[in-house]
This record gives C-alpha cells, structure tokens and sequence, in this order.
C-alpha cells in the first residue's frame, strides 16, 4: 500500500485529500458486508481508570509529533486485517477528513489529559521529556508502534509496543466505533504501563 509520508503532525489541520495526495492504493472489499466506519476526535471519551495512574498527575511531555510508517493504512484511513472495514478520521460530524497522524495526535492528547497529563508541542525547557511515536503497522486488530524519549534531542529510551484486540464479533458502525476508540485507551494504557516510560515521565517534572 503506497502513501505519501507525513512525517510530524503539530497543527489541527482537517485536510481534504487532493490531487496531489499519493494516497494508498487498497480498496475497502467490494464484498457486500463492507463497511465505512467514521471516527471522531469528538465523539471519543477517554475510559481509562485515572486512578490506577495517579503517579503521572500533574506531569508534563512534549509530545512532538507522530510519523506514520505503515504499509498498511493509506494518509487518511486506516483498515481491517481481511480490508473490508475502513476507518475515515476526522473532528466533528461533516468536517474535513485528518491525517492518521493527526487525528491520532489528539486522541493521544485527549486520552494523556484524561489521566492527568499535559501533552502538548510546545517543548517548554531542555529537562522536558520529549515523546516521539511511530506507527510501524496498523489495523483494526494490532498497532505496532515505537516510542522515543528525547531530552535536550538526544534519545535516551526507545521501545517497540504492540497493541493488540480479539477480531470484532459484530461488524455494525456502531461496534466497530467503540472498539476503535477503546483501542486507543489500550494504546495509552500500554505506554503508561510501560516502566521505562514511567520512570523517565514520573521523575521528569520533581
């Protein structure tokens, strides 16, 4: 699947898909029990338990950007393993359609807030953890992703994560709405859990 790759995502831009866009060339299935799922930063509602990550209350990242490597989604969608689900991203009902990268920014930002972290940008000083993520391969049942770690924009952690889910029993837009907006607190919740990122961000901002 060929794109265009976009590499960092600072701003919330909702763009239409042009001409000059070399977006992927994967179809959805013309099977007839294909689907269109829209996702919306919106509609999305962090459902992670805030307090089993009270220690990262009050901490603050520079989350600068998100670089989408996979072969598998296209700039502005994303899919089921078996292509018969695509995942359109944008803000709000009726306007223009995001980047992955982009949408994903701000759900990751929705979702870190929701714990009580503040990610943003803006790196304020050279001590401020800066988080970098790559998304290596992507579908609607497994994220393969890398996070960086930089201080003053050296790297001083990476690590490969996979987020995974069971294949959606019920394929309705409405099911496969809410999956994919839990996948994304899995997503977060992975990264929180992770102890190398833990003891970088909980020590970071004392």
């Amino acid at each position: 699947m060929r794109k265009k790759i976009i590499f960092v995502v600072l701003f919330p831009v909702m763009l239409f898909c042009l001409s000059s866009c070399q977006v992927g060339a994967v179809s959805v299935h013309p099977d007839p029990q294909s689907y269109e799922v829209f996702l919306r930063l919106y509609d999305y509602t962090p459902k992670i338990y805030a307090d089993k990550y009270q220690q990262y209350r009050g901490k603050k990242i520079c989350m600068s950007g998100i670089r989408n490597d996979a072969q598998n989604t296209t700039n502005f969608s994303y899919y089921s393993k078996d292509l018969k689900v695509r995942y359109n991203l944008s803000n709000k009902p009726n306007t223009m359609i995001q980047f992955v990268q982009s949408y994903f920014w701000y759900a990751y930002q929705k979702a870190f807030a929701h714990v009580g972290m503040e990610a943003s940008h803006y790196c304020a000083t050279a001590n401020m953890p800066e988080l970098w993520i790559i998304i290596q391969s992507f579908d609607d049942e497994e994220l393969q992703l890398k996070i960086n770690i930089l201080k003053s924009k050296e790297t001083i952690y990476e690590k490969d994560l996979l987020i995974q889910m069971p294949a959606a029993v019920h394929r309705n837009p409405v099911s496969l709405k809410l999956r994919a907006y839990e996948m994304i607190d899995l997503t977060i919740m992975k990264i929180l859990d992770d102890q190398g990122f833990k003891e970088i961000i909980t020590g970071a901002n004392d």
